[in-house]
């Protein structure tokens, strides 16, 4: 068996990463930070011109570096 290449570490890591955000769970890498999912309810925006619009709810991937 042979050492994987850094590329395949990285899409490995990013694999993990990804299925346990979607089960909304917090992946804490040490020395590094924090990726978690935050939660962004829906909300009205106004453009330049005046129109309003609403944004659907989302979730988005938050990352907190390590201090």
């Amino acid at each position: 068996m042979s050492t994987p290449s850094a590329k395949e570490t990285i899409a490995a890591f990013v694999r993990v990463l990804r299925r346990r955000l979607e089960n909304g769970e917090t992946v804490e890498v040490p020395d590094f930070g924090t990726f978690s999912v935050e939660h962004r309810p829906s909300e009205i925006t106004e453009g330049p011109d005046g129109t309003q619009e609403m944004t659907p709810p989302r979730d988005v991937v938050r990352f907190t570096p390590d201090q």
